[in-house]
């Protein structure tokens, strides 16, 4: 069990420091950007001992919570996806549909590595 929790801690180590997909980053700047908006707010409310209205007590977690997991996210995802791909590839912007294909069960317990679907 160690050694899965401590693999799976270099996982995200090497993941949270690889380059993000250009999609994925502006992504999280918009992530970043509603959740500064919303903590400043909501501390200028609280310095000034202003009452907020009770729809932004409502939407407060949502507005911190939902960005912050979509920018940790985006923040995991590696550009290319995986590490057999040529480097020189990552810079053109490619999606994960150029990702190589991983190997996937058939009916009958198989290995298969063909691109064609069987049914």
């Amino acid at each position: 069990m160690g050694e899965a929790i401590k693999h799976t801690r270099n996982e995200l180590v090497e993941r949270w420091s690889q380059r993000m997909p250009k999609f994925f980053s502006g992504l999280m700047r918009i992530c970043v950007c509603i959740v500064g908006t919303a903590f400043g707010v909501n501390t200028m409310l609280q310095t000034t001992g202003a009452m907020p209205h009770q729809w932004w007590t409502d939407i407060y977690p949502l507005l911190i919570g939902v960005p912050t997991g979509m920018a940790i996210v985006c923040k995991l995802t590696v550009a290319g996806g995986y590490k057999d791909i040529d480097p020189d590839r990552l810079s053109k912007g490619n999606s994960i549909l150029d990702a190589p294909r991983h190997h996937r069960r058939t009916d009958n317990g198989n290995n298969d590595t063909d691109s064609e679907d069987t049914e």
